[in-house]
């Protein structure tokens, strides 16, 4: 009797480690990734689930620093100095937004025995639309201050100022975007293949921006600046000629 008790007990013991080297389903990995890249939590359930996942867990957090990087850039194009401070501060409170107002849904997942394509319906922050506010507003204040157009770091240093106000009282977008993500699996452990990086940095911007790709948000922004400026021709022809008399 004893020896068929142990022996019970050890065909448990292999039958629990066998199923536990299968690790998580599909869908939870593409919820756990989501959690990770774009709400920096369950850092410990990711570093579990996935191959290298405290390493990969790094390399995701750069996404952040990257859009930091590139949006800091995109603002100063004449030349000024960027204040890193100001592009610190706005960059974080863009992340929080995104915690606090963004949301997804997986949709669809096609799987096959070493991986999975999981398709995502993402609701991002309407960062265009912020852009345009603040532009109005920029366009606002030079007219009553022309000195600030007359200084590259005047306007820079407002650009900033206006669109951190603007940031936080951000919506979000009313049209969600489908985006899909290949994950891989082996040995139990989920993990990105290298030809994904893209889809990953877009699967970012797409909380962030609330557009698909990098190509779609600049030409959203495109449309948004034109009509910006058809506004200000608009508003300018409907203006009082000068009385010279």
């Amino acid at each position: 009797m004893k020896k068929v008790w142990i022996t019970s007990l050890l065909l448990v013991g292999i039958f629990l480690t066998s199923c536990g080297s299968k690790g998580i389903s599909a869908e939870e990995a593409g919820e756990l990734f989501v959690d990770r890249l774009v709400y920096q939590k369950r850092e410990n359930e990711f570093s579990k689930e996935f191959r290298d996942g405290e390493q990969v867990g790094k390399e995701l957090d750069k996404n952040s620093n990257t859009f930091e990087e590139n949006f800091a850039k995109g603002l100063s194009s004449t030349g000024a100095k960027v204040p890193q401070k100001a592009a610190n501060q706005l960059t974080k409170e863009l992340l929080q937004q995104t915690k606090a107002k963004t949301s997804y849904k997986i949709i669809k997942i096609d799987e096959t025995k070493t991986g999975a394509v999981i398709s995502y319906y993402v609701t991002g922050l309407d960062l265009v639309s912020a852009m345009q506010e603040m532009t109005r507003q920029l366009v606002k204040e030079t007219l009553a201050d022309p000195e600030i157009a007359k200084d590259d770091q005047k306007t820079l240093d407002a650009t900033f100022s206006i669109l951190e106000e603007r940031v936080k009282s951000i919506k979000i977008k009313t049209d969600p975007v489908q985006l899909e993500l290949r994950l891989e699996k082996e040995k139990g452990k989920w993990f990105i293949p290298d030809n994904q990086k893209e889809a990953v940095s877009n699967l970012f911007l797409a909380f962030i921006s609330g557009s698909e790709n990098t190509e779609a948000m600049n030409q959203e922004l495109e449309e948004a600046m034109n009509e910006v400026a058809k506004e200000i021709i608009d508003s300018l022809d409907t203006m009082p000629l000068p009385n010279n008399n």
